[in-house]
């Protein structure tokens, strides 16, 4: 509870980011890589993992993972990279269904 209010401030100012690179990448043709661009900056945005060494802390995965890969000296970036890892797979997967969506409805509305 005690990091409630960061976390819904930046969750808000990375919203507003999002918005931004929506509205940046509304000229992208092909639509299955306007929305693999979207969706990778949303997972690597919004994702929080373990803050580092500080256990029960959470802070955004990629800003861990850069901290602890090139900041400090002993500093373990597996965990946030793991984070990033799948948050990627999972926008992966939602890009893949989401042309499939769109393959359906194009052949549906064709015939």
């Amino acid at each position: 509870m005690d990091y409630l209010v960061p976390w819904l401030v930046w969750g808000g100012a990375m919203l507003l980011v999002l918005a931004g690179g929506f509205w940046l990448t509304r000229w992208i043709k092909p639509l299955w890589l306007r929305d693999l661009l979207r969706f990778l900056a949303a997972g690597t945005l919004l994702v929080p993992s373990v803050a580092g060494s500080f256990e029960g802390a959470y802070a955004p995965a990629w800003i861990v993972f850069v901290f602890e890969a090139f900041l400090q000296t002993e500093g373990d970036p597996v965990g946030a990279m793991m984070m990033l890892t799948a948050s990627w797979a999972l926008a992966i997967v939602a890009v893949i269904a989401v042309a499939a969506v769109r393959m359906v409805r194009g052949r549906r509305s064709a015939s």
